[in-house]
């Protein structure tokens, strides 16, 4: 993949960029964790992402960890 900066463009590996996608979504939600913590409000659930066609086969997991359908 090549990547466009001011600089010029770069080319990138498609590993290298997956593997920073996902450590960004950590360090995000880590964020939001700690902006909750010093608060009252209850943090919603973020560990679980479910396709639509999982929702229909979990549907009472998808109720009882609150999440909507």
């Amino acid at each position: 993949i090549t990547d466009r900066r001011e600089d010029g463009l770069i080319p990138e590996r498609i590993g290298d960029i997956l593997a920073h996608v996902f450590l960004h979504d950590i360090h995000h939600r880590g964020q939001v964790h700690a902006m909750l913590s010093g608060t009252s409000v209850a943090p919603p659930q973020l560990d679980e992402f479910l396709l639509d066609y999982d929702i229909k086969l979990r549907r009472d997991e998808v109720e009882r960890l609150g999440l909507e359908s």
